[in-house]
């Protein structure tokens, strides 16, 4: 029982850590833009999905990689080509291979617990936040960048638009 209080009062702690650094984007000559009229509430349920999705997707792409990917499945989600829930976007069969190999549960499972330590994912936290918050533009060496059009990513994609990082948009 004491455990289970302690588990309890962990991610407590970890929710209310992360709350308060919401907005604390940090890269090196990155900014973030987002569409004043279009800022979004989000639920926590869904910063925890999307912070997984971006750490097993992005996780050692720079700060505005993981960004551009959490802005690729919000596009998705406001398309009316796709699900139009956080959720639906990333089970959606055969669009995210983390949430059919297994890779995406084991990293909500390290949410939960406590274990998004690293720099690495703490920007996942908060490039999830910055996309669930309505961002959709990334300044990339000093020029603004609209990535509010890009449906898809992925290392290897044809006729795509824009490099990021490891990563191909279009």
């Amino acid at each position: 029982m004491r455990f289970k209080k302690l588990l309890i009062c962990m991610f407590v702690a970890v929710l209310a850590f992360n709350f308060t650094n919401a907005f604390a984007l940090a890269a090196e000559d990155t900014t973030v833009d987002s569409q004043e009229d279009e800022k979004q509430e989000y639920s926590e349920a869904d910063l925890r999905l999307l912070s997984a999705l971006i750490r097993c997707e992005a996780q050692s792409e720079i700060y505005r990689g993981k960004i551009a990917v959490g802005i690729v499945v919000m596009n998705r989600v406001k398309s009316g080509s796709y699900p139009d829930t956080v959720k639906g976007v990333i089970y959606q069969k055969s669009q995210f291979s983390p949430a059919k190999t297994g890779s995406l549960e084991t990293a909500l499972e390290d949410y939960d617990n406590g274990k998004f330590t690293s720099e690495e994912e703490k920007d996942c936290i908060k490039a999830a936040k910055a996309a669930l918050s309505g961002v959709t533009s990334i300044t990339i060496d000093d020029e603004k960048v609209d990535f509010s059009k890009f449906l898809y990513f992925s290392g290897r994609l044809s006729g795509y638009k824009l490099k990021l990082g490891n990563h191909q948009f279009k």
